[in-house]
């Protein structure tokens, strides 16, 4: 039994989509961040670490997107999303992945939660400034990889999956996405035309992918 703790539009998007991907059947709990639910005492007995996605395999729970991602891919490694076991593709693949995780999206944090990383009662200004110039340093990098149809190459893996949300949080703090980085946007219309990922977006509602 597979349980998959997520909240719309958060970076579980990416877990959400891969057993979507796989067909695997699963019970989904959304927890809502903008109602603070991450933080409920009902939650905190899945993850005490207050975060999303949590994924409950039999009873025992496994967080973090990249720990899921590889998960989720070796329970059907007939469907290839992630390289063969041994290959310098497969180190890449999750070096993309843990840069994500360790890079980008803790240039989010910084922007929208910069108390995680400041003492109580510091001013804030200068770090979600910073935070900014990051984020778009590093939306450069992304749009440099995209010169093939999906972020690994031919074949699509979780590495697509995980940078999706990205694309996202980008026009949600008012940057202009499709017209800074043509080459992503274009990779997240193939992106929203595969069927897992139009049906994760519609069970979760969101929007701004344009």
């Amino acid at each position: 039994m597979l349980e998959l703790f997520y909240s719309p539009g958060a970076c579980s998007l990416a877990p959400h989509i891969i057993l979507e991907e796989l067909g695997l059947e699963f019970e989904r709990h959304p927890v809502l961040i903008a109602n603070g639910e991450q933080l409920s005492v009902e939650y905190l007995k899945v993850n005490p670490r207050g975060r999303v996605p949590a994924l409950v395999v039999n009873g025992r729970v496994v967080t973090e997107v990249p720990a899921i991602l590889t998960y989720l891919a070796t329970l059907k490694p007939d469907a290839k999303l992630l390289p063969p076991y041994g290959s310098v593709a497969l180190a890449r693949a999750l070096e993309l992945v843990a840069w994500l995780s360790s890079t980008l999206h803790i240039a989010y944090a910084q922007l929208w939660r910069p108390e995680r990383f400041l003492p109580e009662g510091a001013d804030s200004t200068p770090l979600v400034d910073h935070a900014r110039t990051l984020i778009q340093r590093h939306n450069a990098e992304v749009e440099a990889w995209m010169t093939r149809p999906w972020v690994l190459g031919n074949d699509y893996s979780v590495a697509d999956a995980y940078l999706l949300p990205f694309y996202r949080w980008g026009n949600r703090i008012g940057l202009a996405m499709a017209v800074e980085c043509p080459r992503w946007a274009a990779w997240t219309q193939r992106m929203l035309e595969r069927p897992a990922v139009a049906n994760t977006i519609r069970v979760e509602g969101i929007t701004q992918f344009d």
